[in-house]
């Protein structure tokens, strides 16, 4: 019976062990839902949240990513047609390393205000 007792608390103590390790373990990176194209480039749909002016006349865009809930900071021209609440495809320029998605930055945002559904 002291040797089955003994068995139960060497395993309870490798469960503990092994729970511990597996929550300090590193995690995989989150994967990024959007595939680099063959000129460096991939569209991310996206939502304006704020727009913010500059002191050199240019407007800052801060846009939320529809699919991963990032933010993405990008300046444009103070005579943009860009409303908040607009849904945009942002068109983000990889910076020749597709797998790290850190450096990536917004090199243009297509939209429509007077589109028509068919």
């Amino acid at each position: 019976m002291k040797l089955l007792n003994t068995a139960k608390k060497i395993t309870t103590a490798a469960a503990l062990v092994a729970a511990l390790l597996a929550g300090a373990a590193p995690k995989a990176a989150a994967q990024c839902p959007y595939t680099v194209g063959p000129l460096g480039r991939y569209i991310a749909p996206a939502i304006v949240q704020g727009m913010t002016a500059t002191d050199d006349g240019a407007v800052e865009v801060w846009c939320t990513d529809a699919l991963d809930g990032d933010d993405w900071f990008f300046t444009v021209d103070a005579k943009t047609d860009l409303r908040i609440y607009d849904r945009v495809q942002l068109v983000v320029d990889a910076n020749d390393t597709p797998d790290n998605f850190a450096d990536d930055r917004v090199v243009d945002a297509l939209f429509c205000h007077d589109c028509t559904e068919d």
